[in-house]
C-alpha cells in the first residue's frame, strides 16, 4: 500500500514535468513573423488557428471520453506522441498544406491532453485523500508550464536572430520528453465507465451534466468567453508590437514577461479564495478582459502593451478556477469527458470568431479589430451572467 502512494505521489511531480514541456514553445514568441516569411497573411494565421481549434474541437469530448473509458494514462501518452509527430511536420513544412497537416496532429494530440491531464491531477489527490489541494496544484502546475514558456520565449527570440526555423526544431527537442515521462505515470484507482455503446454515452453525458445543469453550462460558458477574448489578444500580441515600433529582438522578451504573468496569476489564484468568492472573482477578471480590450482597440502606445500583460493574467486565474469548480461538481467516471466540454466551448467559441478576427484585422485596422472584438466578448458575458443568475447559488464558493 505504501507503495502504491508513492507511485501516486509521484505522479504529481510528473504532471508537474509535462506541464512544463508542454510550455517549451521555444518557436511561439516569433510564430507569427514565421509564418509571415512563408507567405501567410494574418487572415491566413487565424484561418490555421480556426482549423486547430475545429479539429482539437472534434477530438475534444471523444478524447475525454477515451480517457474515461480507457485510462487517464494511455491517453495522455497517445497524445505525447502525436504531438511530437506533429511539431516534426511543422519543422520540415514550408507552405499553408503543410502548416495544415502539422496543426491535424498537433491539435489531436493537445485534445487527448485536454481534461485528462486535470482528471488525472484531482483523482490521484483522491487516492491521497488530499483533493482540497487541487486547485493549488493545478496553478502550480500552470506555473511551472508558464515559467518555462517564458524562458524559451526569451530563448526564441535569440535563436531567432539567427534562424527562424531553428525555434521550431528547438521545440521539437523538448517535446520528445513528454512520452517518455507519460509512460512512468501511475493510473489511479477509480470509476471506469462501462457503457459500450459510446456515442449515446456521450451525448447521455452531455444532457446530464451541461443542457439540465445550468450551474455547470455557466461555468462552461464564461470559461469558454473569457480564454477566447484572452487567446484572441494572444494572437494579435505581436501585430500590435509591430504597429507600435517594438523592435524584434524585444517581441521575445515581452512574451516571456506575458507568460510569466499567466504563471504567477494561476500559480497563486488559489490564495485569492481567503478573501474573494469564486463568483465575484469571474465577474471581476470579466471586467478586467473588458478593459484590456478597450484600452487596445482606442489606443495605438508601446505602453498599451501592459493591457495584454493584465488579459494574460486574467487568463491565468481563470483556467484553474473554473477546472476546480468543475471538479467539485463531477464525480470521477465523467470528469475528464465534462473538462472536455470546458475545452470544447472555448474551441467551439474561438473557431466561430477567428477568421472573423484575422479578416477585420486585415480590411480594417488592428485597433478596429481588438475594439470590436472586446465589445462582442462584453455582450456575450453579460448574457452569460445574466443567465446564470438563476443558478448563482449552486456555484461552489
Amino acid at each position: 500500500m505504501e507503495g502504491y502512494l508513492q507511485k501516486m505521489q509521484a505522479n504529481i511531480w510528473k504532471l508537474y514535468v509535462l506541464h512544463a514541456v508542454r510550455g517549451s514553445l521555444v518557436h511561439v514568441a516569433v510564430l507569427v513573423i514565421f509564418l509571415a516569411s512563408n507567405g501567410l497573411d494574418l487572415q491566413q494565421v487565424f484561418i490555421l488557428e480556426a482549423l486547430w481549434s475545429v479539429l482539437q474541437m472534434g477530438f475534444e469530448i471523444p478524447s475525454g471520453y477515451l480517457s474515461d473509458r480507457w485510462g487517464r494514462k494511455p491517453t495522455l501518452v497517445l497524445g505525447a506522441i502525436l504531438k511530437s509527430i506533429g511539431m516534426l511536420i511543422y519543422c520540415l513544412s514550408f507552405n499553408f498544406s503543410g502548416f495544415l497537416l502539422a496543426v491535424v496532429f498537433l491539435s489531436t494530440g493537445s485534445s487527448l491532453f485536454s481534461g485528462t491531464d486535470s482528471a488525472i491531477a484531482y483523482d490521484t489527490l483522491l487516492e491521497l485523500g488530499e483533493e482540497d489541494q487541487y486547485r493549488k496544484i493545478a496553478g502550480k502546475q500552470a506555473f511551472f508550464r508558464f515559467c518555462v514558456e517564458a524562458v524559451a520565449g526569451i530563448l526564441g527570440g535569440l535563436i531567432a536572430l539567427y534562424s527562424l526555423r531553428a525555434t521550431l526544431w528547438t521545440t521539437f527537442g523538448f517535446f520528445l520528453i513528454a512520452p517518455i515521462i507519460a509512460i512512468t505515470l501511475k493510473e489511479p484507482k477509480r470509476h471506469k465507465l462501462q457503457e459500450t455503446r459510446h456515442f449515446a454515452a456521450m451525448w447521455n453525458i452531455f444532457v446530464t451534466s451541461v443542457v439540465h445543469n445550468p450551474a455547470i453550462r455557466g461555468v462552461i460558458l464564461l470559461n469558454s468567453i473569457l480564454i477566447t477574448m484572452a487567446f484572441s489578444l494572444y494572437w494579435f500580441t505581436q501585430p500590435y508590437q509591430e504597429m507600435v515600433g517594438l523592435p524584434l529582438v524585444l517581441f521575445g522578451v515581452t512574451h516571456s514577461i506575458i507568460v510569466l504573468c499567466h504563471a504567477f496569476a494561476s500559480r497563486y489564484v488559489h490564495s485569492l479564495e481567503k478573501w474573494f468568492d469564486d463568483r465575484l472573482l469571474l465577474i471581476s477578471i470579466s471586467i478586467c478582459m473588458i478593459v484590456s480590450f478597450l484600452v487596445l482597440g482606442l489606443t495605438s502606445s508601446i505602453w498599451a502593451i501592459a493591457f495584454f500583460f493584465v488579459a494574460r493574467i486574467m487568463w491565468g486565474f481563470t483556467t484553474p478556477l473554473t477546472s476546480d469548480i468543475l471538479n467539485r461538481m463531477t464525480s470521477s467516471e465523467t470528469r475528464a469527458t465534462v473538462l472536455s466540454f470546458q475545452a470544447f466551448g472555448f474551441r467551439l467559441l474561438f473557431a466561430i470568431v477567428s477568421p472573423f478576427l484575422g479578416y477585420t484585422a486585415d480590411v480594417l485596422s488592428l485597433n478596429q479589430a481588438i475594439l470590436i472584438s472586446g465589445c462582442i466578448g462584453a455582450v456575450l458575458l453579460v448574457i452569460t451572467f445574466f443567465s446564470m443568475s438563476v443558478v448563482w447559488n449552486k456555484i461552489p464558493k
